[in-house]
């Protein structure tokens, strides 16, 4: 698997050991096991990473789909191998925007539940949703990754490169 690959898939691990992070050190806060003042930083740290890696992901798909139809030309064959890695993309940009979304309402309502403008519970929600989200997102961002990869190798074969 090329460097990028790996650099993104990397990128999805530590953006899903982060939010789960994040969680946890919530919940470290609310039982006095931890202060807020490491929870907020971390989520806050851990929300700019994981905007940060889907972003990135989206990137790299819009990139080595542009890369993929410039190398191609008009090349009959490999229409369906574009087809396929727009296929791939199409099934990522869902999920990321959603996790995305769900990552800002919980880091949002954190800060409206720490100023006491908010009770607790609906960043706890929030914060269930984007973890369940974020992970979703990550998951089958790796898998999607692998996917392009694939298609990138197919098309280098067809185009003799």
């Amino acid at each position: 698997m090329p460097l990028r690959a790996r650099l993104l898939r990397g990128l999805h691990a530590l953006s899903a050991a982060l939010v789960v992070l994040s969680v946890l050190l919530g919940y470290a806060a609310s039982r006095n096991a931890a202060t807020l003042g490491i929870h907020i930083p971390a989520g806050f740290a851990s929300a700019i990473v994981i905007a940060f890696t889907h972003a990135m992901t989206m990137f790299y798909f819009v990139g080595t789909g542009v890369s993929m139809r410039d190398a191609s030309g008009s090349n009959r064959r490999a229409a369906a191998l574009l087809a396929r890695a727009d296929a791939l993309r199409r099934q990522l940009v869902w999920p990321l925007g959603i996790a995305v979304l769900l990552l800002i309402a919980a880091t949002v309502l954190g800060g409206g539940s720490h100023t006491g403008w908010l009770p607790r519970w609906p960043h706890e929600v929030a914060s269930w949703l984007a973890l369940a989200g974020g992970l979703h997102a990550h998951l089958r961002s790796a898998r999607l990754i692998s996917g392009n990869e694939g298609v990138i190798r197919d098309l280098e074969e067809v185009l003799g490169m």
